[in-house]
């Protein structure tokens, strides 16, 4: 698994399915990797359980232009793991879909 440290994603491939970036490196266990765009309030509540479950994760706020020139919260989160719990964190995202 290779790991693009511009967009913090980790890819099977030698390319960035994201910016397309070349210079990869293998990914380490202790590196922070994109894991999904969930709502605010969602949010809130998984960080609160992976904590819990002593799973690390960073909630970076994401959403449109306009509610940040208001000072409003913005509207979703995009949200980052460790790598060694990246894929229990997955599988907690797809249970919540199903």
């Amino acid at each position: 698994m290779n790991f693009c440290e511009e967009c913090n994603l980790a890819c099977d491939g030698e390319r960035c399915p994201k910016c397309g970036r070349k210079k990869l490196r293998a990914v380490r266990d202790e590196d922070f990797c994109f894991a999904a765009r969930v709502d605010r309030t969602f949010g809130d509540n998984l960080k609160e359980n992976l904590e819990r479950e002593q799973i690390e994760c960073v909630l970076m706020p994401y959403g449109t232009g306009v509610r940040s020139k208001f000072a409003l919260p913005l509207e979703s989160y995009l949200l980052y793991v460790r790598y060694k719990n990246l894929e229990h964190v997955r599988q907690i995202l797809n249970n919540k879909n199903a």
